[in-house]
């Protein structure tokens, strides 16, 4: 399906802010839909917890979705938790089709360019050299293909740059379109639900184990300097416990 196809075909908010910043920007709009609907509540410290007796939402993903956060029960619902849990697959698996089937990001053309870029040069100059073939409008020594290597290399590869690169997003107009489309669904939303929705949007990474310290080795005793114990140390040390010899 084309862009031109979804403007006119209409896009809801949840697969709009896919669009803008996939499933957890998905999972933020949803939520906050269902609390603009009074179906979920959500605590300053970004817990969303169901609404009893809440009317039942008439879109099958936020429906799906309630589902999920009503199995969770007093404990409540993480942002991060939608993402990968078991019992929101049925919310997951009802948004899936509904997002858009447009590629986010450019591919790597401009890098496959380059290389062509690199072929073309080096092979219009081992061409030139293998056949001694005179440069056009210079005549003189084939050599000098060598040299126009460079310039041709630098004015394909400046051509090169009319490609976008692999990391740019695509389609900008129709992300600004999206991204009107979500915030546009949540207005009204107070700024305090807003900030307690992206305080459980990722989940916290596990402390890193502390190396245990190996135990501190005894230090050496020192040998005292005075009196006539370093000298019997010393006479210890030399002749071993039975003495220098020597004989009578």
């Amino acid at each position: 399906m084309t862009i031109r196809r979804i403007k006119r075909a209409g896009i809801g908010p949840v697969e709009a802010a896919w669009q803008v910043g996939e499933e957890r920007k998905a999972a933020r709009t949803a939520m906050g839909l269902l609390v603009l609907q009074g179906a979920v509540e959500i605590s300053d410290g970004g817990v969303a917890r169901a609404v009893p007796d809440a009317p039942e939402p008439a879109d099958p993903v936020l429906s799906a979705l309630l589902d999920g956060i009503r199995q969770h029960g007093a404990e409540g619902t993480r942002l991060y938790e939608i993402l990968d849990q078991d019992r929101f697959a049925p919310y997951r698996s009802r948004l899936a089709p509904h997002v858009p089937k447009v590629r986010r990001h450019a591919e790597p053309a401009r890098t496959v360019a380059a290389f062509a870029a690199c072929g073309i040069s080096f092979g219009m100059t081992a061409h030139g050299l293998g056949a001694e073939a005179h440069l056009p409008f210079l005549g003189g020594d084939s050599a000098l293909w060598i040299l126009l290597w460079w310039p041709i290399w630098g004015l394909l590869w400046l051509c090169t740059l009319a490609w976008p690169d692999e990391n740019t997003r695509r389609w900008r107009s129709f992300n600004r379109y999206c991204r009107q489309v979500a915030e546009a669904a949540l207005e009204g939303l107070p700024s305090r639900t807003r900030k307690a929705l992206g305080k459980k949007a990722f989940r916290r990474a596990p402390p890193r184990r502390r190396r245990e310290r190996r135990a501190d080795r005894p230090k050496p005793k020192a040998r005292k300097s005075d009196g006539g114990d370093w000298a019997d140390a010393i006479g210890t040390d030399s002749c071993g416990g039975g003495g220098c010899g020597g004989g009578d």
